[in-house]
């Protein structure tokens, strides 16, 4: 007995919608999924330092908007309950399907405990964003450790760089913040010459940052891969001109030289593509998360305000 068009369609997308589903709860297109979240909960008392760095920049912005959007956070492992519980209403976007069960229970006592009213859609929140601004016309929108990972689920440097970079005019006029990764790479517990790094997993060190204007795409390419002859720098492909690290300006290249050193960096570092989210100059906060013991990402922190 053969089944009629008319009845295999439906069967057809059933079966992509399932596949879609399952693929997602496994590994979001490489950005959370199951094998996250498991990595998530055995390190949550390792990452608790990086936890509360984040929870710190988060509460250092008074909102003045009684709605949120999230957009990713994998169920907001990172992300701090105290802050969200400043709103009234929060709104979650995540492509994986399990983001809703593990945000639950990481936040759902404490909202529930601040009257904060939440909710789970499972969306592609980067294409669909010029429609989720216009659903949610007046909530503070907020990237939650997703903007660093499209150079994986993209593989593909100049759409990761077009869409990144396209995200601060898609946001114009609007209230809006990330964190994300903007460096990881592999570190020494301690260097062969016997010092200490100056930034440890149970002492976490931030930096007041902020980045430079870009430089252009026909500058010279002695002058874009000189951090890459040093051992401990990669070769980034994305360099803004100068650097300011609390307070001081710097090259570039002496700026990522900071940041790597502070860590014992070692070996090759992994460029996110994602120095360009923010305008050029905009005040960030760079936080150091020992993802694993010998393996350390550099986040950026920022909120505009416009």
């Amino acid at each position: 007995m053969s089944l009629k068009p008319q009845e295999v369609a439906p069967l057809n997308a059933l079966r992509r919608h399932v596949l879609s589903w399952l693929s997602d709860a496994f590994h979001a297109q490489e950005t959370g999924g199951l094998s996250w979240h498991w990595s998530a909960f055995r390190a949550r008392k390792a990452w608790q330092p990086s936890k509360e760095a984040i929870e710190r920049f988060l509460l250092s912005h008074e909102p003045l908007e009684s709605d949120l959007l999230v957009i990713g956070g994998s169920a907001g492992w990172m992300m701090s309950s105290k802050w969200l519980s400043r709103f009234n209403a929060v709104t979650i976007i995540d492509i994986d399907p399990l983001a809703r069960l593990f945000f639950a229970l990481i936040h759902g006592k404490a909202l529930k405990a601040s009257g904060t009213s939440w909710h789970f859609e499972r969306r592609d929140a980067l294409k669909e964003l010029p429609q989720l601004l216009k659903e949610h016309p007046k909530a503070l929108v907020f990237f939650d450790n997703v903007l660093g990972q499209q150079c994986f689920r993209l593989k593909d440097e100049e759409r990761v760089e077009r869409l990144l970079g396209q995200l601060k005019r898609t946001l114009q006029g609007r209230t809006w913040g990330s964190i994300h990764d903007v460096y990881s790479g592999p570190i020494d517990v301690a260097s062969p010459q016997g010092k200490a790094p100056l930034i440890r997993p149970e002492h976490i060190l931030s930096f007041d940052c902020q980045f430079g204007e870009m430089l252009s795409k026909d500058a010279p390419l002695e002058h874009k891969t000189k951090a890459a002859r040093s051992a401990r720098a990669p070769e980034f492909e994305a360099q803004p001109k100068h650097m300011v690290l609390d307070g001081t300006k710097t090259s570039f290249e002496e700026g990522a030289q900071t940041l790597l050193q502070s860590v014992n960096a070692s070996g090759e570092w992994q460029d996110h593509l994602s120095v360009e989210v923010f305008a050029p100059d905009t005040p960030s906060v760079m936080i150091p998360w020992f993802f694993k013991p010998n393996y350390c990402h550099w986040l950026q922190a920022a909120m505009v305000v416009n």
